[in-house]
């Protein structure tokens, strides 16, 4: 049924679950996963620039705030790439022909891009259980992925993304 099935992919332990829901639905059907973390400022991590004590405000950056910062984007950007390629070495000794990319911007609309570009045919992903207020003001990826894919969803709201 499904030819091309693309897993969003967070890096929390809920992650896990979400992709083992997918190769299970690769392996039924003999397709293809593609495993897509998007680097995000909306992710949690520990991306925040170090703030002075008791300044209620950001300074003007240094390079050295700075250098700490790139320094910890490129361990977050690692660490996401480690996770990928266990999963993907995961999934092709299960049998199932994988390939992994990652990419920056904002989640949804990265994840609907992808989806467009790559022919996928379905898409797996968890939800956060974001929703009221903090929905209305952080946004919800999984709302967004939901109203503007151009392919089938799998939304499992059991575990989180």
């Amino acid at each position: 049924m499904f030819k091309k099935i693309l897993v969003a992919i967070d890096g929390s332990d809920s992650s896990h679950d979400v992709f083992k829901a997918a190769l299970d639905i690769a392996k039924a059907d003999k397709a293809n996963l593609v495993l897509l973390h998007v680097l995000s400022f909306e992710e949690q991590n520990n991306l925040t620039l170090p703030m002075p004590i008791g300044m209620d405000y950001m300074p003007v950056a240094n390079s050295e705030t700075l250098q700490i910062y790139q320094e910890r984007w490129q361990t977050y950007e690692q660490q996401n790439l480690d996770l990928l390629k266990s999963l993907a070495d995961r999934a092709t000794a299960a049998g199932v022909a994988t390939e992994f990319h990652q990419v920056a911007g904002g989640p949804g609309r990265k994840i609907c891009e992808f989806a467009q570009s790559a022919d996928i045919d379905l898409i797996v992903m968890g939800h956060r259980g974001i929703s009221g207020l903090n929905e209305l003001l952080v946004g919800s990826v999984s709302n967004y992925v939901l109203h503007r894919a151009p392919c089938s969803v799998l939304m499992d709201k059991t575990r989180s993304i």
